[in-house]
Parts: structure tokens; sequence; C-alpha cells
């Protein structure tokens, strides 16, 4: 084959392109200190590459996470503390009100510091953290626990429904699902069964009905079932069953009263209909049963946790339909009232004994905070060390070495001298060598 003068020419500068194209490359890579600087470059690596930033990132958000749920322990452990030391207090008060030689006036001076100490628990439990009340389960942004008056005028902590209202033309009305007339839910009252079932006498409906209307409605509907139970009793007979009130809030939630006796659920009498979407469920839509309310945080892939204590956790100190923080501080604010010596005796027995169960369960209660905290801290010191050992596999990947890519570009360096060296020697002859 002929070797013409052009193919010698083409060869040299496609070879000068190639050396100029390596070294651009690894100057590219030294001046980045990345081994790759585009997909084509290595396409599994890329990919790898990218995995490897998203994990990274993942693996970030998850130690953000864990970092946010051991401040909340934090605080909720702080909270629980305080209030141990309300209900130690209440203790400390129920062995002095015992005390044979004790007046009225100094049972009464006892109870009016108990009226403080449920302001004091009320306002522990709305405690707010990063914009939520930790108390409120999934609920956060309503107060978990307020406070009202009884019968006899003493304070009693009262716990609140889901929100369900939002202020309309100045006043909450009530922004939940609709509920029709005549529909049916059930009751359960002092934690008695059979449950007894509750018949809507209206409809509540949504953007119309004003929380006040709902909340009337709802106590008329619960009253009637009561009265049916009622029947032939009075008041001071054994069973018989005291009026409930319903109150709407400022908030857009219904307070019911007294606190702790009547609980919800959907009316377990009717069986569900087919297909089970068409079933209805109007204690769920009026807010007098919630679901979980459990607050989950994700600390790894996968890997759920649950991160909050509720208010009902804290009031309901055990399983007994009287083991009730409400109920029982209710009963020990009417038994110093009382003159009788069956009611002073309870002081220091029935009542110092459930006072004694709720500081055990608070106790309970901040050993499973503190064993969520050392899970969350153990959680984050595995995060810590995924992250690191990430970032060196990613390094491994993605960075060059630095020593090895000098020598490279000092040979390719080398390689360009002397190809340059080569092109004076390409075409030496000239055309004055031809005409001879």
């Amino acid at each position: 084959m002929r070797v013409t003068n052009k193919m010698l020419s083409n060869n040299f500068l496609r070879d000068m392109r190639t050396n100029l194209t390596n070294m651009s490359r690894i100057q590219g890579q030294m001046t980045s200190g990345k081994e790759i600087t585009k997909a084509s470059d290595d396409p599994f690596k890329s990919s790898r590459i990218m995995q490897m930033y998203s994990d990274i990132d993942s693996n970030k958000q998850y130690n953000s996470n864990i970092k946010n749920s051991i401040n909340f322990l934090d605080t909720t452990d702080t909270a629980l503390s305080h209030v141990g030391n309300v209900v130690g207090r209440v203790e400390e008060l129920l062995v002095s009100a015992g005390n044979g030689t004790y007046s009225s006036e100094q049972r009464q001076a006892i109870k009016d510091e108990i009226n403080q100490r449920i302001q004091e628990v009320s306002q522990i439990l709305n405690t707010n953290f990063d914009g939520k009340y930790i108390f409120g389960g999934t609920d956060g942004t309503s107060k978990p626990v307020g406070t009202g008056k009884d019968t006899s005028g003493n304070d009693e902590l009262i716990c609140s429904t889901k929100v369900v209202g939002k202020p309309i033309d100045g006043k909450m009305t009530y922004s939940g699902t609709t509920v029709d007339a005549n529909k049916t839910f059930s009751i359960s009252i002092n934690g008695e069964v059979p449950m007894k079932t509750v018949t809507l006498n209206a409809a509540i409906t949504s953007g119309t009905t004003t929380m006040d209307q709902a909340a009337d409605i709802l106590q008329t509907s619960i009253k009637t079932t009561i009265d049916a139970e009622n029947v032939g009793k009075v008041p001071t007979d054994a069973g018989y069953i005291q009026p409930v009130t319903v109150k709407a809030t400022g908030d857009g939630a219904f307070n019911i009263t007294p606190s702790g006796t009547v609980t919800f659920s959907e009316d377990a009498t009717v069986a569900p209909p087919t297909p089970p979407a068409t079933q209805t469920t109007p204690a769920k839509d009026l807010g007098l049963i919630q679901g979980s309310d459990k607050l989950l945080v994700e600390v790894s892939q996968g890997v759920t946790m649950d991160y909050n204590i509720t208010a009902s956790q804290i009031i309901n100190y055990g399983t007994g339909a009287n083991e009730n923080l409400m109920k029982l501080l209710g009963n020990i604010t009417s038994h110093l009232d009382s003159a009788e010596a069956n009611d002073i005796k309870a002081l220091t027995n029935t009542d110092l004994e459930g006072i004694q169960k709720v500081t055990t369960n608070i106790l309970k209660l901040r050993s499973e905070v503190g064993a969520k905290q050392n899970r969350m801290e153990s959680a984050e010191t595995r995060n810590e060390d995924q992250n690191f050992n990430m970032t060196e596999i990613l390094s491994a990947t993605e960075d060059i070495d630095i020593t090895e890519k000098t020598m490279e570009y000092a040979t390719m360096q080398t390689v360009y001298m002397a190809s340059l060296q080569t092109s004076a020697k390409v075409l030496q002859p000239s055309l004055l060598d031809y005409l001879r």
C-alpha cells in the first residue's frame, strides 16, 4: 500500500488529538479530585456513586430524625418528672389529711392546694415542644387536657376529643364528616359491658352545624341513653349513672365531663355491610374516638420507632374502670369537702392507694421513655458509623489517587512533548527536493 504525505499528516493529527484528550482528562481529574466527571466515563461506577450519594443523604435525614426524637423524649422525661413531683406532693397532703386532729378548715386548705395541683398537672400535660403538644399523640395541635369545675365547684381535669371545628363568621362551625340523624354508635359508662347504643336525635352537618349545636345534639342523644338506664333509680342508688355534659371549646373540640366516665366506639351490634367501604363510622367521624396515638419516626431504612407518651397513658394509671387520675382527683376533693367519717377514712385508704398507683405508673412511663432514649442513642451511634463507612466507600469509588494521577499526567506530558518533536520531522523534504 502506498503511504502518502496526507496519510502521515492525518495520522499525526489524530494521535495529537488523542494525546491532548488524555492530558485534558487527567488534568480534569486532578483539578476536580474525582475519578469520574460524567456518566459516560464509567457507567457502572457512575450508577454506584449516585446510589451512594442517595444513601448518604437518606442517612443524614435519619440522623436528623433521631436527634429531634431524642430532644422530644428529653422534654417528655422532664414533664413526667414534674408530674411525679406534683403527685408526690398530693400523696403528702393525703397523709396529712388523714390526721384525725385536722379540722375541716385544715382539710379545706389541703383541698385548695390540691385544686392548684390539678391546674398544674393540666399545664404539664399540655407541654409544648416544637409547636406540638408532646402528650397529644397524633393530634399534636390540640391541647390534650383542660380544666373545669365539677358539680361541687372543685377543679377537675378534662380530656378533649380531636379538633373538628373551624372558625367561620366569628363562630366555631363543625367541619368534620357529616353524620345524619338516627345514626348510632356505642358508649361504655365506667367501663361497663355490654355497651349502650346512642342514636343521634339530629343531623350534624359539616359547614352548617355550629360546634355548640353539635355539642347539644351529642349531649341530648347521650342523655336519652343514660336516662333509659336510670329508669326507676335515684342519684343515691347503686348503679345510677351521672349525667354527661358535652361542651364545645374555642379551639374546635368537644369537652366531655365527667372525664373518664364515657368511652366511645362504633356500634358493635350492627354487622358490617358489604362491601365494607359503605360502612358508616359516626363515632370516629365526630372525633369521639381516635386512631393510633403513636408517633412514629423512621431511624433507618425500613425501621420505625414510636417515641411518645400520651396523656391517656398518664391519666389512666390502671385497667380498672375507676383507675383514672381525673376521677381520683375528683374523689379526693370531694372527700376533703365531706365531714363523713368514711370519706375522711377514704383519704388515707382508697385515695392514697390510688395516688401511689399513679406514682408507680409514672415511674413505669419514665422507664419506658428512658428505654426509648437509649435505643435512639444507639440508633444515632449506628447511623454515624454507617455514614462514616458509606463516605469512606464513596471516596474509594469516586476520588482519585493524587500520586498516581500526578505520575500519569507527567507521562502523558512527556508523550505529548515527544509527539510535538516528531511533528517537525513528518514532512522534512521541501518542494525544492522534488524539483531536482
